[in-house]
């Protein structure tokens, strides 16, 4: 691909471009799990809670891979890594189409699919495009984060259409099969940083005519215990954290909210894939926003434009009342996760090591994703209703907004 160098054309919109790809692929199970509540349910007369429990043990087992996916990916990039857990993924959804007990449905969704598998790309696709864009990295990270969001618009409403077609079994194996070769085959077209391939980032190019070399210095080896100290970061991840709580009792039970009311399997599984497409809004503005606006702004915005939406949830009887709070949650919902790359590098600067810092930010919101997916289906088992469910994620939500509002404000760089 040494033609790209001598082109006006930038390698760095092709890393985009997988990265997008992988991001939208790799969401697949993890965002369309709402989905798969009903029929487990229907099928092995499993609780709602202990469905759920797969979705929280996914991200608490995943734990470990994020905390050192950042890690690993600083050293020795992210192609071997982002390889095995195309592997993984593919794997693990085929393994779902022949559980028959509950504790299978935990080990091939929470290890193979929602942990190990899942890790590598959401902790270092965002890094990366860091890296690859010195200009415009607001809009980049838009742009990856906005296919994010189409990954339930597509799979949602695919996963639950197969299910009730096709069956359990055979929908699992022809997805696992399709999304392993899908994100194998796009892996093989990222590289950690433009360095690796003699190219310095889009809009950071050397006008001159010497030929590019590799003098970027390598990120500096910093102690966990030394990023700790800051308690700039631990406000960070309490913030990330506390959103994703609040959010992850919504997007896990959301289907089995409308279901509970009435709403057919597949127009409910639409509420899902209709949250993931608006936030297809969100993820792209609030990206932009961020870059400009700093933090503060719009991590509070989002945490509010977030729980309010919730309220519509206590009186929704009707599918116009899902679809209407699918739409109003989405534009901000889609918002409270996107900012962290660039929200650090304007924090702590270039030299940071910022994979590292955003491998603990994630462990943060794996946390609160975990606790979320969990409390969602815990409560509803304990009082029958969504009723309680709502209040936490409401309250929760509330509870960060702070935390971001105590943020540094953001200083615009200096041209």
């Amino acid at each position: 691909m040494e033609h790209i160098k001598k082109n006006s054309f930038h390698y760095a919109w092709v890393v985009l471009g997988a990265a997008c790809v992988l991001n939208i692929v790799a969401r697949a199970d993890q965002g369309s799990f709402g989905v798969f509540i009903d029929p487990l349910v229907q099928q092995f007369g499993w609780k709602r809670g202990e469905i759920s429990f797969a979705y929280s043990l996914a991200f608490i087992v995943g734990l470990p891979a994020v905390m050192l996916m950042g890690w690993l990916g600083d050293r020795y990039g992210a192609r071997v890594l982002m390889l095995g857990a195309s592997i993984l993924i593919g794997t693990g959804t085929v393994l779902l189409g022949t559980v028959t007990e509950l504790w299978q449905f935990y080990l091939f969704y929470s290890l193979f699919v929602g942990s190990l598998g899942h890790a590598a790309f959401s902790v270092l696709l965002p890094v990366i495009m860091t890296k690859w864009f010195h200009r415009h990295v607001g809009i980049t990270l838009g742009i990856y984060w906005a296919g994010q969001g189409l990954g339930p618009v597509i799979f949602a409403p695919l996963f639950s259409w197969m299910l009730e077609t096709r069956g359990w079994a055979n929908a699992f194996t022809v997805i696992g099969i399709v999304l392993g070769i899908i994100l194998a085959f796009f892996s093989l077209f990222i590289y950690n940083s433009p360095e690796e391939k003699g190219l310095k980032a889009y809009g950071a190019e050397d006008t001159s005519n010497k030929p590019v070399t590799d003098t970027a210095k390598p990120v500096q080896p910093i102690k966990l215990r030394d990023i700790l100290r800051k308690p700039l970061v631990w406000q960070l991840m309490s913030i990330h954290h506390i959103g994703c709580v609040a959010h992850a009792i919504i997007l896990a039970h959301v289907v089995s909210m409308a279901t509970f009311k009435g709403i057919p399997g597949l127009e409910a599984a639409g509420v899902l894939a209709t949250i993931a497409g608006t936030s297809v809004i969100s993820r792209f503005t609030f990206s932009v926003l961020a870059e400009r606006l700093g933090g503060r702004t719009v991590l509070s915005i989002s945490l509010l434009g977030q729980s309010l939406p919730v309220l519509i949830l206590f009186f929704a009887t009707d599918a116009w009342a899902f679809y209407l709070f699918a739409v109003m949650f989405g534009l901000c919902y889609g918002g409270e996760m996107v900012g962290f790359p660039i929200i650090n590098k304007q924090l702590f600067g270039t030299s940071a090591p910022l994979g590292t810092i955003y491998s603990v930010e994630m462990v943060a919101a794996t946390t609160g994703m975990a606790l979320g997916g969990w409390l969602g289906g815990g409560l509803f088992d304990m009082s029958g209703s969504y009723t309680w469910s709502l209040i936490a994620s409401v309250s929760i939500g509330i509870i960060g907004l702070p935390l971001a509002l105590a943020l540094p404000r953001h200083k615009k760089a200096q041209a």
